[in-house]
Parts: C-alpha cells; sequence; structure tokens
C-alpha cells in the first residue's frame, strides 16, 4: 500500500513538473522570443510557412507541365532561373570572375553575401538560397503585420502576383526583411538602428536608396512617434531634433555608396551599375511619354509572341497601381510613403521600356499597409483583390518554375 502510494506520488509529481522540464531543454532567449510574438505575429509565420507549402507542390507541378518529352523535369531545377542563377554565380565566383559577364554587376551584393554564408551551412546552392529567402521572409511578415496591425497585409502581400519571387532566390524578401524593420524602427524614433537597417537595405537592392530617401522626409518632416500612427496628438519636435535625425538617417547611404566605390575601384568608372544596365538589359534614359508609347507597343501592337506581350501587360497594371498609390499617399498627406513609391514609379518610368514593375511592388510595403485599412473601411476591397490578385500568383508562379518567365 505504502509503496503503491510513493509510485502514484512519482507520477503525479512527475505529470505536474513535465511541462516545466520540457520548457527547460528551450533556450531562455528562444522562450523569451517565441512569448514575445503575438497572435498576428503567429499568423504572419503561418501564412508563410502555407506558401511554402503551396511552393512545393507548385514545383511539382512545374517539373511535369509544359514538357513535350515523357521525363519530368529535375526538381531543383525550378528554382533556378534568370536572377537566381546570376546571384549564385556571384556569390560562387564574385563579379569578376572569368567567365562571368560585365553586366552582372546590375545585382547589389547583400544577397550573394547572404547567400555564401548560408553556403558555408548547407552545401547545395539551390538549398541555400531557399533558406536565406525562408528565414529572410520571416522577419519580413512579422514586421508587416506589426507595422500593418494586422495579419491582413502578409495575405496581401504573399497573394500578389509577382509574389513568387519572394519565395525563391531572389533579393525581394532579404531587401523587405531590412527595409520594414527600418521604417518600423524609424516610427519609434531609433533613428541609428534605422540608419543600420536601411544602409543594409541599400546593399541589397537599389530600392534602399528610395527608402532612405523616405526616411530621411520622415526625420525633416516629423512624422514619427504617435504622429505617425494618428493614434494620439502628434508630439512636436524641434528643429533640431529633426536635423539631427535626418543627418543620422542620411548615413545610411553608405550602404549603397560602398557598393558604387567598389564598382569604381574595379571598373574605374562611378558609372559602372549604369553601365551595366544598358549592356545586359538595354535600359537607358527615357522620357515618361516614350516609355509607356514603348511598352504600349510592346503590350498591345503585336511585335513579339502573346507571352512577351502579356508580360509587358502585367508592367503596365503595376506601373498603374503604383502610380495610384503614390497618388492616394500624397493626397493623404503621407509624405514618407509617398516619396518611397513615387521614386520607384520615377525610375521605372524612366527607362527604356517597364521592366520588373511586379517585383518592384512587392518591396512597397506601405502598399500593403495602406490596402489594411481601405479594406477596413469597404471590405468588399478584399475580395475583389483576392479574386483577381491570387490566381494571376498562381500562374506566374508556375510560369517561373517551369521557367517561362522571369520577372
Amino acid at each position: 500500500m505504502l509503496q503503491r502510494d510513493a509510485d502514484a506520488d512519482v507520477v503525479t509529481r512527475g505529470h505536474h513538473e513535465g511541462p516545466a522540464r520540457a520548457g527547460a531543454t528551450w533556450p531562455a532567449w528562444v522562450r523569451a522570443r517565441l512569448t514575445a510574438l503575438s497572435p498576428d505575429d503567429r499568423a504572419a509565420l503561418a501564412i508563410w510557412v502555407a506558401a511554402h507549402v503551396a511552393l512545393l507542390a507548385l514545383a511539382w507541378a512545374a517539373a511535369w507541365v509544359f514538357r513535350s518529352s515523357t521525363d519530368h523535369a529535375p526538381l531543383t531545377g525550378a528554382f533556378q532561373h534568370w536572377d537566381a542563377g546570376w546571384l549564385r554565380n556571384i556569390a560562387q565566383h564574385g563579379y569578376l570572375a572569368p567567365g562571368l559577364k560585365p553586366d552582372s554587376e546590375i545585382f547589389f551584393p547583400g544577397f550573394p553575401l547572404a547567400l555564401a554564408g548560408a553556403h558555408l551551412i548547407l552545401r547545395n546552392w539551390v538549398l541555400a538560397e531557399l533558406l536565406v529567402s525562408a528565414v529572410a521572409g520571416c522577419f519580413a511578415v512579422v514586421s508587416l503585420a506589426r507595422l500593418a496591425g494586422s495579419r491582413r497585409a502578409v495575405l496581401y502581400l504573399i497573394t500578389a502576383p509577382a509574389a513568387i519571387f519572394l519565395l525563391v532566390g531572389y533579393s525581394e524578401a532579404l531587401f523587405l526583411a531590412l527595409a520594414i524593420p527600418a521604417w518600423l524602427a524609424a516610427r519609434r524614433g531609433q533613428w541609428p538602428r534605422a540608419a543600420l537597417l536601411a544602409g543594409l537595405a541599400g546593399l541589397v537592392r537599389p530600392d534602399g536608396v528610395f527608402l532612405i530617401a523616405a526616411l530621411g522626409v520622415m526625420a525633416l518632416t516629423g512624422r514619427w512617434g504617435a504622429r505617425a500612427d494618428r493614434s494620439s496628438p502628434a508630439p512636436r519636435y524641434s528643429q533640431e531634433v529633426r536635423w539631427v535625425s535626418t543627418a543620422t538617417v542620411s548615413l545610411a547611404l553608405a550602404g549603397p555608396a560602398a557598393y558604387l566605390g567598389y564598382l569604381r575601384a574595379v571598373t574605374g568608372s562611378w558609372l559602372a551599375w549604369l553601365h551595366a544596365q544598358q549592356a545586359g538589359w538595354d535600359l537607358h534614359l527615357s522620357t515618361p511619354a516614350q516609355t509607356l508609347r514603348l511598352t504600349w507597343w510592346a503590350a498591345f501592337r503585336h511585335p513579339f509572341a502573346a507571352g512577351t506581350a502579356w508580360e509587358f501587360q502585367l508592367e503596365l497594371a503595376a506601373m498603374a497601381v503604383m502610380l495610384l498609390a503614390t497618388l492616394g499617399f500624397a493626397a493623404a498627406r503621407r509624405w514618407p510613403e509617398a516619396v518611397y513609391c513615387g521614386l520607384a514609379v520615377a525610375v521605372l518610368g524612366t527607362s527604356t521600356w517597364l521592366q520588373t514593375c511586379p517585383r518592384t511592388l512587392l518591396v512597397l510595403f506601405p502598399v500593403w499597409v495602406a490596402l489594411t485599412r481601405i479594406d477596413a473601411r469597404w471590405p468588399w476591397i478584399r475580395y475583389g483583390y483576392l479574386a483577381v490578385s491570387a490566381p494571376l500568383a498562381v500562374v506566374l508562379a508556375m510560369l517561373y518554375l517551369a521557367g517561362q518567365w522571369a520577372g
């Protein structure tokens, strides 16, 4: 009897101590991070995981469809198209390796550096690419949910037409993982942190320059703190505080300037990046009217195959969205957002013709934040957006994974 009671006491005590003992196996910093996640944070991560499950399903399908032979395409080959191959080659061999075209200089070094680091852990380049984007995306979607105050912003981002480029070996996810936290830090008045993150973002994509300019406007106009989210009376910052904040965030220009300085050192020209654009992609400075006219001609006058024409139609649609967003932010006097989107519109709209507009729209995260605010007032916009955008996202993902669309 006594032995049975003792055994029961041990079982009972073990039952109560089990969770504590299991929790103790996790490092303290991991438990702290997990408990710091809000329901929206967890929902954002769940959406991100679901997107990767969809990616695997689409990659499997793309390996079999569009095939005239009896064999399916290599599964890992689905992720090795266009920019992913360029970035991997830079990570492997650098910019000046024999056999690598000089126009590879158009790609900023942030993603190749991260990829080279990931390759030290995963010795397979494809898996390393997917790892960089997957980990970066975790930070990006959680930051986006916090910036918007809603998980719906993540849903809108993941169902954007060009969302496939967030999941594969492209630079968009890594850029967002730095750019959105930089914006959040600036909104909280943490300008040194914002400058550091924005400078790193400027090493990943040229869009970092637009981000730095927008943060400068935020600092100069005092559009941060409570005033930025309009949840309480606007704080009054002195002119001196604004100038110091602006000077601090301008230090972020050291990021993109470092890459341009590197190109100057190895090529002898400060314009090496522009020359790479011209040599590799035939992109030259043009007027907005000429850019629109040439893109419209390529989209609707049938000079190319129907598939290519459709790509140009997507470029026009994405540019229209970016232009409307810029005008909407300006009308609402949200100047940092207007500058960020407006600079993207200005640069893309003055090239030979429109290129990479759907991908650029991905990194214009104020658009996804604004969409959550709009659909709170008009819920039908949510369903209209998903009805149009989600099917396009699936189609474009299939085309990319099958090697028929470069973005």
